[in-house]
């Protein structure tokens, strides 16, 4: 289906009803990058450009709306057990958020697009298994590992030094356009 939206637009904000205005399977390639699940609230500092916005990353199951969980009930019940496994409500309502958004995902993107998802260790692991639900295990292509350069939690044993991101496809046919540039002769 041909795309009602502009080629290489960058979207801010809540996608969810952003990908509802756009049609199915017009989109090759989505990068996400959610909330954490950080069970934190931030602000961008005075004086920055972003001063004054803010978001909260904490999760209560007031924040889940209840057509969400039904939808995810009735139509996807791999996924509806995926959610329930998780230890906390905090953890479940932030999947179910990460769910019904991933679904509009997969409506919108091309049998060849792909879908990079980036995360931290505090929900990969559940977000991986929310990710086998809606694009199958088949079409997982790689777990990329982002190092930073400085721990961000100096008081852990092992401090907590990488990011995650999760590469899925969406059909067997992916678009890839490898980068690379040729060795020199050295």
């Amino acid at each position: 289906m041909t795309s009602n939206i502009n080629p290489k637009t960058i979207f801010t904000g809540d996608n969810l009803p952003i990908m509802r205005g756009m049609n199915s399977e017009s989109v090759d390639l989505i990068y996400l990058d959610p909330p954490f699940n950080s069970n934190a609230n931030y602000a961008a500092p005075i004086g920055s450009e972003a001063a004054g916005a803010e978001f909260k990353d904490t999760w209560t199951l007031n924040d889940v709306d209840a057509a969400w969980l039904d939808l995810i009930e009735t139509k996807h019940p791999a996924l509806n057990r995926v959610i329930h496994a998780a230890m906390t409500n905090s953890d479940k309502s932030y999947l179910i958020y990460m769910a019904v958004r991933l679904l509009e995902m997969h409506r919108i993107l091309k049998d060849t697009g792909s879908l990079y998802l980036h995360c931290d260790p505090t929900m990969s692991h559940y977000l991986k298994l929310v990710m086998d639900s809606v694009f199958g295990k088949v079409n997982f292509r790689n777990e990329i590992v982002w190092k930073r350069t400085n721990a961000h939690n100096d008081s852990a044993v092992y401090g907590c030094i990488h990011d995650t991101i999760l590469y899925y496809s969406k059909g067997d046919s992916l678009t890839l356009n490898e980068q690379y540039q040729p060795y020199s002769d050295e």
